[in-house]
């Protein structure tokens, strides 16, 4: 069996290393850096030698200089990982490139060394990056309409229970209403989908400016909107409602051309109680849309009706 050169294997497993290795004196001086460090940085292995810690890593915003003895530790926290905690590598371009670094004490009969192992972590960041953009998709999607950009029936639902729940701690009027687009039917029989994507999306548009920013507005069915007035009467909603109502009605819808449609809503609402469930308060404002249906549509109706 042959004997093995364990100095010998040592430096050229260090010499191989995909991870960058610096090996650096008490002084902080770099002693050793290996190719990989010198192909990630840029500089030679002579531009590194002697130089100090702090050449790689230069002082944080506060001006605080960089040591490798603060890496140094006799458990796992010296070992940096995670995006807050990542380094900046600075480059022979001038550039400065993310890592992570475990840094470790040497000893070597009466002399003491440190060495540290420097990871590129900029593919790491940007899958970490990739991954959040997709996690904030999957959110919008799971609670908001594609189409109109508003709160989804799901994320209207819980709005309302939290409101709920705030009329009965604080003890504070608030009113939850259901707006209708009357004959929306006839505009995507007569003009097509394509038409009536518009008019939502127009619809939406005229809610989020006639509304204040605490009210909340979502689309909760095909051609149906749920709007919750937070801290409001229902005098003060017959005022706000009846506003919304009239800006709809005065809007000319453009379908193309020089063709514009003039479109209606009916809204029903009522008072939130706080010893009812959401989808009974929201039930009590269908059965008002419904009464401003049968009574002409183009109109407003409180419940109890």
């Amino acid at each position: 069996m042959n004997e093995i050169n364990t100095n010998m294997f040592a430096r050229e497993i260090v010499s191989q290393s995909i991870d960058a290795i610096v090996v650096l004196d008490t002084n902080n001086n770099i002693l050793y850096s290996n190719l990989a460090l010198q192909l990630l940085t840029g500089y030679s292995e002579e531009e590194l030698h002697q130089k100090t810690f702090s050449f790689l890593f230069p002082p944080n915003e506060r001006g605080e200089q960089s040591s490798i003895e603060t890496f140094v530790s006799s458990n796992d926290s010296h070992y940096i990982a995670g995006f807050l905690k990542e380094l900046e590598l600075v480059t022979k371009p001038k550039g400065t490139i993310p890592v992570e670094i475990r840094a470790f004490m040497i000893r070597n009969e009466n002399q003491v060394f440190y060495a540290a192992i420097i990871r590129d972590v900029r593919e790491r960041r940007r899958l970490e990056e990739q991954k959040n953009v997709l996690i904030n998709s999957l959110k919008r999607l799971a609670y908001m309409d594609e189409l109109t950009m508003l709160p989804n029936r799901r994320s209207f639902s819980e709005s309302l229970q939290k409101t709920v729940a705030t009329v009965k701690r604080r003890n504070r009027e608030s009113v939850l209403a259901v707006l209708d687009i009357d004959h929306f039917k006839v505009i995507n029989d007569t003009y097509g989908h394509d038409i009536g994507d518009l008019v939502l999306k127009k619809m939406a548009n005229i809610f989020v400016d006639c509304l204040r920013e605490e009210d909340t507005i979502g689309r909760i069915g095909g051609e149906e909107f749920g709007c919750i007035l937070p801290d409001t009467t229902t005098e003060g909603a017959t005022i706000v409602l009846d506003r919304l109502r009239e800006s709809v009605e005065n809007h000319r819808f453009f379908i193309f051309d020089n063709y514009y449609l003039n479109i209606t809503l009916s809204i029903g609402y009522t008072k939130v109680h706080p010893i009812q469930k959401p989808e009974e308060i929201l039930k009590l404002a269908d059965i008002a849309l419904y009464q401003a249906k049968n009574h002409g549509r183009n109109q407003i109706q409180v419940y109890p009706v």
